[in-house]
């Protein structure tokens, strides 16, 4: 399972690197088409992958405390993200989807790395 965890991870940072590509497009254009439903899958994504990762604890496998709390932060930008595509202005929103995306995919990037550098050990 913990191969299955490295790899959704691993498909998290790409989604959420997508979803930061296409804001950057759409904040530049003005027009929403496919940041939304991109946000979507990574956040489905990202949902799959706190299940694995729990499934993992439960299991007795653990992490560094670096690697949950990074993980876990990920939900501040993308909880930003979606309350920014119903709350603010058109050009507000472009913004704060950019900025709420790459925090997400930054610390994806982080968070896989973390899991990576302290791969899963059994618990003693």
């Amino acid at each position: 399972m913990a191969g299955l965890h490295q790899t959704v991870g691993g498909l998290v940072v790409v989604a959420w690197i997508v979803v930061t590509i296409l804001a950057a497009i759409e904040a530049g254009t003005g027009r929403r088409q496919w940041t939304r439903p991109a946000s979507f899958v990574a956040a489905a994504l990202l949902l799959l992958q706190f299940v694995l990762g729990f499934g993992l604890l439960g299991s007795g496998l653990q992490n560094s405390a670096g690697h949950y709390i990074i993980a876990l932060l990920i939900l501040v930008p993308v909880v930003v993200q979606q309350a920014a595509e119903k709350r603010m202005t058109t050009q507000a929103r472009g913004t704060a989807v950019l900025i709420a995306s790459l925090a997400a995919a930054f610390l994806a990037v982080i968070a896989y790395l973390s899991g990576t550098w302290g791969a899963s050990v059994p618990t003693p």
